[in-house]
């Protein structure tokens, strides 16, 4: 398994060049290749689960559209609904025909606001009997432009724009692209206008056995259980901050601790996003070993941790959860490179966080100074020494302590 997750994304345009969204592709390994091996299914939550949990939704589209490649089959699941109808289309081939309770599904989830295309539509008198049940609820045409007949589409263009938006796929030429401009079309996609290009991040492992088990506690204990528990996944509480983020429903109460914010959150939102990272692992090794970044922040909890073990606190749960918050922000900051308005946009924090996320300074300066210096390498003893004097410690106690963790 390789450091990092990727997937490639392909813009699309409209007619200014300006970019409307981008389709997100599964890719894996050196080669920025597909895994041919894995379902429809699989892939397509992998790839929503690296977007929003992950590489972070801004980061892979911006402020533009997400467009995700789904199976049929894949309406029956709960994972659409995790996300904001406003910054998702889905998309479903045209050659895989739809059952009836598929089709009752994408008539749910339409009048709720999801979007969804026909991906590789070919256009012909055929094709538009065909699909006559599904256009009623689809909001984009991607026309195949390579296997669709000019004349024909020239033909049907204007009665299809009456209730969809066109995008013409796999423009491979300029001409391509004005002919299909003349036609009236909103939306172009295309090597002519850009390759696939990946986006990658840092890979955040959780064990798969972990995860299971944490979805059955969903059912199986009060809610009060679980949250205490799922505060313990350092890799899963990482990843629903980012899903957070990514999504931008509203702003979060983080200012007490990881369990009590999951505790707002509720057990419906919490069983969908387990579903998301469920059907994403698939059959995937229960016995992963944990990455280096998954080490990096387990560490990075532990030595905020044992560096002010030594200061006497009136409430040493409070402290506990407050530098685990702190954790989080700080990781959130330095590995995903989240911006303060960003973070300020989604959670409601404490006046000692704010101080520090905003200007490094208050209370959590000094141990951030020595948490980040001792992260880093090669270290520099004499230095790290002189910021942990102030917690009534030094390197070599602080080795001893975290030696005595593992």
């Amino acid at each position: 398994m390789t450091e990092f997750v990727q997937v490639a994304r392909q813009p699309i345009i409209d007619a200014s060049n300006a970019t409307y969204g981008y389709e997100l592709l599964h890719r894996e390994g050196e080669n920025n290749a597909a895994n041919p091996a894995l379902t429809h299914r699989l892939m397509s939550a992998q790839v929503m689960l690296s977007v929003f949990n992950l590489i972070g939704r801004e980061r892979a589209v911006g402020d533009s559209l997400a467009f995700f490649n789904i199976s049929p089959a894949f309406l029956m699941t709960d994972i659409i609904e995790t996300f904001r109808p406003d910054q998702c289309v889905f998309e479903i081939a045209a050659n895989e025909p739809l059952r009836h309770n598929e089709i009752a599904k994408l008539k749910i989830l339409y009048d709720n606001g999801y979007r969804f295309a026909l991906d590789n539509f070919i256009v012909s008198a055929n094709t538009i009997t065909q699909y006559e049940n599904v256009l009623p609820y689809i909001s984009y045409l991607k026309i195949d432009i390579q296997n669709s007949d000019v004349e024909q589409v020239a033909e049907y263009a204007g009665v299809l724009k009456k209730n969809h938006k066109l995008i013409a796929q796999k423009v491979e030429t300029i001409d391509e692209f004005s002919a299909y401009q003349s036609l009236g079309f909103d939306y172009f996609q295309g090597y002519y206008i850009q390759h696939p290009v990946p986006v990658k991040h840092y890979r955040l492992e959780p064990k798969q056995i972990g995860v299971s088990r944490l979805y059955k506690m969903l059912d199986t204990v009060p809610f009060h259980e679980f949250a205490k528990e799922f505060e313990r996944h350092n890799e899963l509480t990482i990843q629903f901050f980012q899903y957070l983020i990514s999504t931008g429903i509203k702003r979060y109460d983080a200012t007490r601790s990881v369990r009590a914010m999951i505790m707002d959150i509720g057990p419906d939102v919490m069983r969908r996003w387990f579903m998301l990272i469920i059907y994403a692992k698939g059959g995937a090794d229960i016995s992963v070993e944990k990455g280096p970044f998954s080490r990096f922040f387990e560490e990075r909890i532990d030595l905020m941790n044992t560096i002010v073990s030594n200061v006497h606190s009136a409430d040493p749960e409070r402290r506990s959860d407050e530098l685990r918050l702190l954790a989080v922000f700080s990781t959130l900051i330095d590995i995903y490179q989240i911006p303060f308005d960003t973070l300020m946009a989604s959670f409601e924090i404490t006046k000692n966080l704010e101080k520090w996320i905003a200007a490094r300074k208050g209370r959590f300066s000094l141990l951030y100074k020595a948490v980040n210096q001792l992260q880093h390498k090669p270290l520099d003893i004499e230095k790290v020494n002189r910021v942990l004097k102030a917690f009534k410690t030094d390197y070599d106690e602080v080795s001893v302590k975290m030696d005595h963790r593992v």
